[in-house]
């Protein structure tokens, strides 16, 4: 959300109040930053620079030196002589940015600011947070400004994904911009980081993929990209599944707290999986252990804990105990049959086959509330954060309140595309919890159900819906997972991450965004992608499609993707050969990417038809382009085959 102030941009803003116009010196006019391809201007941080303000000053010199083959210098301000240059970019808080009154300590988490006075160019924000959980205002000042100042764009990671406009002279008006993020938490999970290496060995890519320096230039390049759209936090929320390790901790000195079973024994519900177990959540015992790290570390004067109870994954193993039942909506019976939707809850199988009510809310909101009473006596500023997930997933029927203290990450909105039905559902259900009193946040599997590898396009609906969450109250998320299908899903990741901080931003000014980058392929790379995003939403008007779980849909991908439909796509890109000489040869890369991405659908149609991806020729075409274009981040290709291997689709 923005709120600035640049000169001739309008009349009525320029009445606006604000601190930082009470700054000494008079309005600076239009800055020149590098003049004919010469600096003009030098980065000056404080003596001691935190790395973000140390990266942001780096990232500056370094996308103007591309821009205009100028580096200007950077110097710590204790080191800055007379007159170094015409203007100085101050980056992050400084005793030299004080004179012209911004002061970031006190500014809300992540705020920053972006200035000009006299002949100074301010670049600053709260970049406070400990070493673990470090803020980065002042980064996001430096983006911003090359966002929309400069005009440099990031559609994808890598070069290939970089887009930085060419100029001799770069010059910027007199602005006063200031931001504070609506969206607190804004986090997309990725699938290529050093933490998923091992995972990946585990399961035998070593022998299909390099696991080695191609892997290491893909996960920073995720890491930078993520870092540039501007990802990151206010603050941090403790949650996840919180008693995967609890069987093995507790089973023998307090087997109660587990999930009573049908065969009338406390225990997972498959042995091979003990932290899918779970819990007797009307057990006073259970609370207690739960409680018992609040009141240590409020003892010790802690305020503002996280009690994290977020039941472990998995579709079945309920509570079948009197007291658990007595707790579910009466009578205790099913509810009313809510829509089919794959939320990733069945990862341990299918649903129980236990007489126990369809929705399992009310017994869960009942336990929020306990605990969070209960909390609040050890720490008045404690919050509980819990899931609506699973047989939880919709809002209670019979609880009259939640909590004020209780926050809810609802796994819903899942499904892309989605049939107005299911939307319903989804809003449907956020409102309901949070008419209750909870604060709702997005944890959502949406990005997990985002395609296959094969062209999968949703960025209207993705953004239409992000909206009205924004809207009705959502301060962050947790979406599970980007894949990475950078080449073939690619406006969509890009409208998501530029929206959740941009978040009234229209979204098909920002698909221009992404569209300019392919220069006088612009218009063709817009048609194509339309046509991906009209047949994917068709897709999703398909009731037999909807209710196709995710494997047996990714072997019905040479149906859905049949030559038919490959060759109306190939028809628009071929569009693009007259304009490839009048490109850059950065956009013609750029464009050979979507090339790229339409290959590896085909030929993963072809080796899903075929179905022996090591044996069979199809399958061994797919993954030797795959190695090919790993390091060009056209698809994460360690994930999908990844993906492929742990759903059995090929031999």
């Amino acid at each position: 959300m923005k709120v600035y102030t640049v000169v001739a941009a309008s009349l009525l803003l320029c009445f606006q109040v604000s601190p930082l116009q009470a700054a000494p010196g008079k309005k600076a006019g239009k800055l020149t930053l590098v003049r004919n391809g010469r600096p003009t201007s030098v980065i000056v941080t404080n003596g001691r620079p935190r790395e973000g303000q140390r990266i942001a000053a780096e990232e500056l010199q370094e996308h103007i030196r591309i821009m205009s083959g100028a580096t200007l210098p950077i110097v710590k301000e204790n080191e800055l002589r007379p007159n170094a240059a015409e203007v100085l970019i101050l980056v992050g808080e400084s005793n030299l940015s004080r004179k012209y009154g911004v002061i970031t300590k006190n500014l809300e988490p992540e705020t920053f600011i972006v200035k000009t006075d006299r002949n100074v160019l301010i670049l600053a924000g709260e970049d406070g947070g400990s070493k673990s959980n470090a803020r980065t205002g002042t980064l996001w000042a430096t983006y911003d400004f090359l966002q929309d100042q400069l005009g440099c764009r990031w559609i994808w990671p890598g070069e290939q994904g970089r887009r930085v406009p060419r100029r001799k002279t770069i010059e910027v008006p007199a602005l006063d911009i200031r931001e504070t993020p609506v969206v607190k938490i804004r986090h997309l999970r990725l699938l290529a980081q050093d933490k998923h290496r091992g995972g990946y060995q585990k399961e035998g890519l070593g022998q299909l993929l390099d696991l080695g320096k191609t892997y290491d230039q893909i996960s920073e390049d995720e890491s930078v990209w993520y870092r540039r759209m501007r990802l990151g936090s206010s603050f941090r929320i403790s949650a996840g599944h919180a008693f995967t390790d609890w069987w093995a901790k507790f089973k023998d000195s307090d087997r109660e707290i587990f999930a009573l079973q049908p065969d009338g024994t406390r225990h997972p519900r498959k042995k091979s999986k003990p932290d899918f177990v779970k819990m007797c959540v009307s057990n006073p015992r259970l609370w207690e252990l739960q409680l018992a790290k609040i009141k240590k570390y409020a003892a010790k004067g802690a305020r503002g804990q996280w009690l994290n109870a977020c039941e472990n994954d998995g579709s079945g193993g309920f509570c079948t105990c009197p007291r658990c039942r007595a707790w579910d909506a009466a009578p205790n019976a099913s509810l009313a049959s809510l829509p089919p939707v794959e939320d990733g809850s069945d990862v341990d199988g299918a649903p129980d086959a236990a007489d126990l009510p369809e929705s399992l809310s009310d017994r869960y909101a009942r336990w929020y509330n306990e605990l969070a009473v209960r909390a609040r006596k050890f720490d008045p500023e404690v919050r509980v954060v819990a899931y609506a997930y699973s047989k939880y997933r919709s809002p209670p029927v019979s609880l009259k309140h939640i909590e004020p203290n209780v926050w809810i990450g609802y796994v819903g909105f899942n499904a892309y595309p989605r049939p107005e039905s299911y939307r319903k559902m989804s809003t449907d259900e956020w409102f309901g919890w949070s008419r209750l009193g909870a604060t709702v946040f997005l944890r959502s599997n949406s990005l997990f159900y985002c395609g296959e590898g094969a062209p999968y396009v949703a960025s209207h609906q993705m953004a239409e819906d992000l909206q009205f969450q924004v809207k009705n109250g959502l301060r962050a998320t947790d979406y599970d997972a980007l894949q990475g299908y950078w080449a073939t899903t690619g406006p969509t990741y890009y409208v998501l991450a530029r929206m959740l901080w941009d978040t009234d931003a229209d979204v098909d000014q920002v698909l221009d965004e992404f569209y300019e980058s392919f220069g006088p392929m612009q218009q063709v790379a817009k048609d194509y992608f339309d046509y991906w995003e009209a047949f994917t939403v068709g897709l999703g008007n398909n009731e037999k499609f909807m209710a196709t779980r995710r494997a047996d849909r990714m072997r019905a991908y040479p149906v859905i993707y049949n030559p038919a439909v490959f060759r109306k796509a190939e028809v628009i890109l071929a569009r693009a050969r007259p304009l490839l000489r009048k490109a850059t040869e950065e956009e013609r890369e750029r464009f050979h990417n979507l090339e790229l991405g339409l290959q590896h659908g085909r030929l993963l149609a072809a080796a899903l038809a075929d179905g022996k991806t090591s044996t069979g020729p199809a399958g061994k075409r797919l993954m030797e382009f795959r190695r090919e274009i790993a390091p060009r981040n056209v698809i994460n290709v360690y994930w999908t085959t990844s993906k492929e291997k742990r759903y059995r689709v090929f031999e």
